[in-house]
């Protein structure tokens, strides 16, 4: 963050060289300054060290802030450095933020979903009903799809193929019991 050995002097003088930079909206505040990331996030230059914009832009309003958290924005502008847009917190919040107004670019897929599946979910089935009919094995079903003997146990097992977090938490609660039976 910015170093806190500045004294009230350079804090002001860092203030102003600050807000000379800043173009007030009726909303956000952009930054203007020289220095911007290809994102469009500014930078600024304390005692030869480049700090972000919006991060000094929080620790002017705010102090400084714990080395375990980020400044994340609100409005979601990067160019943003109003302090009452910006807000401290864990990147699991941000990532729940980004989730909740839909705006994360590469959404991790899980499943049926995933972007390397080529087997079909009526295959799946079809590899379950012959597996527990008794008429192949794992292995040559797996040969025959093309995928691993352990993706097919997976698939027997119900512990793929689950894209909704019921099915992901009923495949985590299956394992626990095997592990504890192996255990035991």
């Amino acid at each position: 963050m910015i170093p806190l050995n500045l004294t009230p002097g350079e804090m002001e003088v860092v203030r102003q060289r600050f807000m000379a930079k800043v173009a007030k909206g009726p909303n956000c505040w952009s930054w203007k300054g020289f220095a911007q990331t290809p994102g469009g996030r500014g930078r600024m230059r304390i005692k030869n060290r480049t700090y972000y914009a919006y991060r000094v832009a929080y620790a002017l309003e705010h102090g400084s802030l714990p080395a375990n958290l980020g400044i994340f924005h609100r409005c979601d502008n990067p160019a943003c450095v109003r302090a009452d847009h910006l807000f401290a917190g864990t990147q699991a919040a941000n990532v729940a933020d980004m989730d909740g107004k839909g705006r994360r670019k590469n959404k991790p897929r899980y499943g049926r979903d995933h972007h390397k599946v080529t087997v079909t979910d009526e295959q799946v089935a079809w590899a379950i009903a012959m597996y527990r009919s008794g008429r192949m094995t794992q292995t040559v079903i797996g040969q025959i799809l093309g995928v691993k003997q352990q993706t097919v146990s997976g698939w027997v097992h119900g512990e793929v193929r689950n894209t909704t977090a019921k099915g992901r938490l009923i495949a985590a609660k299956r394992r626990a019991a095997r592990t504890r039976k192996a255990a035991a």
